[in-house]
């Protein structure tokens, strides 16, 4: 019987590094084109993915992907919001001189529209202004992890080769039409969005829908070798693979169904079939649910990865496209998961090619608390990746390949996590 691992059965083994941690480059790829300066993906979900997340995540310099529980208008609309966006991480935020009249700051801010400003003087960074009625927090939150970021990582915007940011959507291996139709549109990436891709009639339908559009395809889900060869021997010109089955927080196929490969065992599984066909580096592997963290990050990046799709991780965030909610003194963000009753309903409702394959729900719907800009995150995950990478003694996530990963305890785990206190 084979042994599945999940992230808390694994910790990074320390290596002798190269670098300090604030010098590892954590560039990644989410396809075989499109080069990712931060490994980040968001997920295509109804509660996470709309325009204004993946221009955000884009700017920074990781890639979002526009979800299908939409009409195909809405999703091209999506889509064009994106290419149509301001590539620069500033694009919200006006630079201000130190010596600036307020009166001044105030009509210039009035006219560009935005809420907040970075004070500039000769030496630098000098502070920031937030115009008066604003949410003080959230803007100082976010201005602080932007400046943090520009001056450690320095991203590069997500661009194609007309200066454009980049965005991905995501698309059922059935609705060929959807496919030609936003890849005429300008996306730059359509992501296949099932459960199980490894499915006789998916992947021969899968095959006819990469020959119709001009977007690179990435593949997925699996979670297995032998979907991974399969696929690869079925469709051509496969441009990513998103490996993870039933490891997302609002999932529950594992519970429902039995089934599940944690995403930690299918990345490792992506990359036996790659190695064993002479492709391991050539596609990127998607390391897909279950990621809390940069820990957790980074060892799908060590077990062969080249970027991770976050769900949980932006659910909260302000450009997620759901209202906030005031339950006492804490706001919240509505989250879902895309198999959950509300979410198969409003696909039903909205996109007519869209056809009941299950007659069971698997997914949840809840709340996560909100959590200001998704710069916030996205920092944080950059930062944490550094680290992280540095303690495993690469320089970067090709050398992270070749790091460790060992098991874990239960007794280990539980050592290595706060203890013995009251928090």
């Amino acid at each position: 019987m084979e042994e599945f691992l999940g992230f808390d059965d694994v910790v990074i083994v320390p290596g002798r590094s190269p670098v300090e941690p604030s010098s590892v480059d954590i560039t990644g790829q989410a396809t075989r084109n499109i080069v990712l300066s931060i490994p980040v993906i968001s997920s295509p979900m109804d509660t996470v993915t709309e325009w204004r997340m993946a221009a955000l995540i884009a700017r920074l310099g990781g890639l979002g992907v526009i979800h299908r529980n939409m009409s195909i208008e809405s999703q091209i609309d999506n889509i064009v919001r994106v290419k149509n966006s301001v590539p620069s991480i500033w694009s919200e935020i006006i630079k201000i001189g130190v010596d600036e009249r307020f009166d001044i700051v105030e009509l210039r801010m009035r006219e560009a529209g935005v809420d907040a400003g970075i004070v500039m003087s000769k030496q630098g960074f000098h502070g920031i202004f937030i115009r008066y009625g604003a949410d003080y927090e959230y803007w100082a939150n976010k201005v602080d992890s932007l400046v943090k970021l520009a001056s450690l990582i320095k991203p590069m915007p997500t661009i194609d080769e007309d200066g454009r940011l980049r965005v991905g959507a995501a698309i059922s291996p059935f609705d060929i039409e959807r496919a030609k139709r936003l890849s005429k549109a300008g996306v730059d990436v359509l992501v296949v969005d099932v459960a199980h891709l490894h499915n006789v009639n998916v992947l021969s339908s899968l095959r006819k829908l990469v020959r119709e559009v001009e977007a690179e395809v990435v593949a997925g889900n699996l979670g297995t070798r032998e979907g991974v060869l399969d696929t690869l021997a079925t469709v051509e010109d496969i441009a990513g693979l998103r490996m993870g089955i039933a490891s997302g927080s609002i999932c529950i196929t594992g519970e429902v169904s039995g089934t599940a490969v944690p995403t930690l065992t299918a990345v490792m599984k992506a990359r036996e079939a790659l190695q064993e066909i002479g492709l391991q580096g050539k596609i990127p592997i998607i390391a897909d649910g279950g990621i809390r963290n940069p820990g957790d990050a980074a060892k799908a990046i060590i077990a062969g990865a080249s970027s991770v799709m976050v769900g949980r991780v932006l659910a909260g965030a302000e450009e997620a496209p759901t209202p906030k909610v005031t339950i006492g003194d804490r706001v919240y963000k509505p989250y879902r998961g895309m198999a959950s009753r509300g979410a198969m309903e409003r696909r039903y409702a909205s996109d007519r090619y869209s056809k009941p394959s299950k007659a069971v729900v698997e997914g949840v719907e809840g709340l996560v608390p909100y959590s200001g800009s998704a710069v916030n995150s996205i920092a944080h995950m950059a930062f944490g990746l550094q680290a992280a990478l540095g303690y495993a003694g690469a320089a970067n996530l090709r050398e992270a390949w070749n790091s460790k990963l060992a098991r874990i305890t239960p007794s280990g785990s539980k050592e290595i996590k706060p203890h013995d206190l009251v928090i």
